[in-house]
């Protein structure tokens, strides 16, 4: 999904461990701000369960969501832990705002 999001989009990754509730926690306040600003700041958030997938090994014992911020491909940013505002601000200053 990362790949297919394309060269103008930001996607935002929430790598999530599921036996750990901050994670999941966290996952309910960006699919709002996804839903709500998504298409007018040229984004998609995609959630990745870090227990199923090879390529995120390194997130799969730990007790904390990561957010992982890629643009064309590539990762530009990285925020560890359910810091919101941490999180929101990333969001807000690397999203392309298409409108």
């Amino acid at each position: 999904e990362v790949m297919q999001a394309g060269d103008g989009v930001l996607c935002i990754v929430d790598v999530y461990n599921p036996t750990w509730g901050p994670c999941e926690m966290a996952a309910g306040h960006f699919s709002n701000l996804f839903y709500d600003n998504g298409d007018d700041m040229g984004m998609r958030f995609v959630r990745a369960d870090a227990s199923k997938i090879g390529a995120l090994m390194e997130f799969r014992d730990t007790c904390e969501p990561s957010f992982v911020f890629y643009k064309g491909g590539d990762q530009i940013a990285k925020v560890t832990g359910a810091d919101i505002v941490k999180i929101k601000e990333t969001i807000f200053e690397k999203a392309p705002k298409l409108r």
